[in-house]
């Protein structure tokens, strides 16, 4: 597989990977074992991505708005 489209083909995985986790955090909270496995696979893609774009890619720009739905998280396991 090309660099260009595995990067693109990790984006979309990585993507579906943070709805999927978000999800189980909300309905089995952010300790089940199920969104801990989640959140360790997508690690995992995430490094993966890392790896394919050392160079050029730039983190700040992607987890704003997963910072948002975690900070949702946790004012929902919180109350």
């Amino acid at each position: 597989m090309g660099q260009y489209l595995k990067k693109k083909w990790l984006l979309v995985k990585i993507n579906q990977k943070r709805a999927e986790m978000i999800s189980l955090g909300e309905n089995m909270g952010l300790g089940a074992q199920e969104t801990i496995e989640c959140s360790q696979q997508l690690d995992d893609l995430l490094n993966q991505y890392q790896n394919c774009n050392k160079r050029t890619y730039n983190f700040q720009e992607v987890p704003y708005e997963f910072s948002q739905a975690i900070k949702t998280l946790l004012k929902k396991t919180a109350s």
